[in-house]
């Protein structure tokens, strides 16, 4: 079987829905279908998760839920242009619960909720709410247990759609998992029935190699690994939600990306293993606002644990650090801009507690993360990194490789963070 998430812009209205509709329509194994909240449907629409939160606020500050007119507008107007009943009475115990004050998640699951009813009557398909089957542990884990509730209610040949984005935890309550959840529904879905493929319908044709923002038509990467788009997401690429991954990875449970809008194209697979050697590099990413914090004591060796306690002093004055790179006689942490307010303070502190030789709050930093399983695998890659930069004369201010051997983090000035990008990005070309 194949489980099928279409997101919120796969919903957004009813013409997207008889996309969907003719997606799942093609391939009788698309049994498992996993719906979002409707998306916008332009640039000045809402999405309906946003009116929701809303809704919820407006509750909480004694006005009622005006916002909830929006929302059946919006419904109603789905369920007409399908040709459906209009969904009165289910529409209205929803605003009663956002009403009674269940609280943001209750009224935030709501939209997902109302989406897989919807569709579970256009498709002809059995509704599985996922308060039902999906428990969460208090500190927002997936039991074990969910994964066999779950199978448990897929039994025959039918079709099931599923709301993403929330469960329930220990108390009965709706519990929803962080904003984009909905992957993770449908990975707890995937797993729960060991599918032959995990689709995730969206906007985009797949995974592209670079932020389309920044870089003229980046190509498409058309396989990566797990691992692989774990690390693009820590160094700020916006891919695919990480949680997502966890309940499909250990059962080697490939991940599609593909677009609704363009069915036939193939768009990104997400494996365990690929060949690296016609793409080592899947990935340029990167992140702005850093400050460099850097330490020279001699023979630092000799003092043992200078670097804990110099990261205890650091975390006690809000300072986290996210990445480090050390030498002998120097270590060099990385850590957000604006968690240097008491950054002159600070530094008084370290040179006081640990008497190091010098101590410096660097200019701010840019990141560049260069990610690719065929960076320990292959000669030059890196070398090839660094000779583009060279090029463009940008200097390199920062490295860290080792951390992970897929993952090659640069820093550069602010001033050069795009022209660095982009250099890197025109070696590699598409993917």
């Amino acid at each position: 079987m194949i489980v099928s998430k279409f997101g919120g812009s796969s919903v957004a209205d009813a013409s997207q829905i008889q996309k969907v509709k003719k997606i799942i329509e093609s391939n009788s194994q698309r049994r498992i279908i996993v719906v979002s909240a409707p998306g916008k449907r332009n640039n000045n629409d809402e999405k309906i998760t946003d009116l929701l939160y809303r809704c919820n606020d407006e509750v909480k500050n004694g006005f009622g839920a005006k916002s909830f007119k929006i929302i059946r507008e919006r419904y109603t107007e789905i369920c007409k242009n399908l040709g459906l009943d209009e969904m009165s009475e289910i529409l209205d115990e929803v605003e009663s619960g956002i009403e009674s004050r269940k609280g943001p998640d209750y009224a935030a699951s709501r939209g997902e909720y109302l989406s897989a009813r919807m569709l579970s009557s256009f498709f002809k398909a059995e509704f599985i709410d996922t308060a039902e089957v999906i428990r969460l542990t208090d500190d927002g884990r997936v039991e074990e247990s969910s994964y066999k509730a779950l199978n448990d209610r897929i039994k025959g040949t039918g079709k099931y759609i599923l709301p993403g984005f929330y469960g329930s935890n220990s108390k009965g309550e709706i519990k929803t998992f962080s904003r984009g959840g909905s992957d993770i529904t449908g990975a707890i879905a995937a797993r729960a029935i060991e599918a032959d493929v995990y689709e995730n319908w969206t906007d985009v044709s797949g995974l592209l190699m670079s932020d389309p923002r920044l870089i003229d038509n980046p190509g498409v990467v058309t396989e990566l690994t797990y691992k692989e788009i774990r690390e693009l997401a820590s160094i700020g690429a916006n891919v695919f939600h990480e949680e997502a991954i966890t309940p499909v990875k250990d059962y080697n449970i490939p991940i599609n990306i593909r677009n609704t809008n363009r069915p036939e194209d193939d768009g990104t697979m997400i494996v365990t293993n690929r060949d690296t050697s016609q793409f080592p590099i899947v990935g340029i990413s990167g992140k702005t606002g850093y400050r460099n914090i850097f330490i020279e004591k001699l023979m630092m060796n000799r003092y043992p644990g200078f670097r804990e306690k110099l990261l205890v002093l650091l975390n006690q004055n809000n300072i986290f650090p996210e990445f480090e790179s050390t030498g002998f006689d120097s270590i060099s942490f990385l850590a957000p801009l604006n968690q240097f307010e008491r950054g002159r303070v600070v530094i008084e502190t370290i040179k006081e507690k640990l008497q190091p030789e010098l101590i410096e709050l660097r200019p701010s930093l840019s990141l560049i993360g260069v990610v690719g399983s065929g960076l320990p695998e292959q000669i030059g890659v890196a070398a090839d990194v660094f000779t583009a930069l060279k090029n463009e004369n940008i200097n390199v201010r920062f490295i860290n490789y080792g951390g992970s051997d897929i993952t090659l983090i640069i820093g550069v000035d602010t001033d050069f963070y795009l022209d660095a990008l982009k250099a890197i990005h025109n070696i590699f070309g598409e993917n």
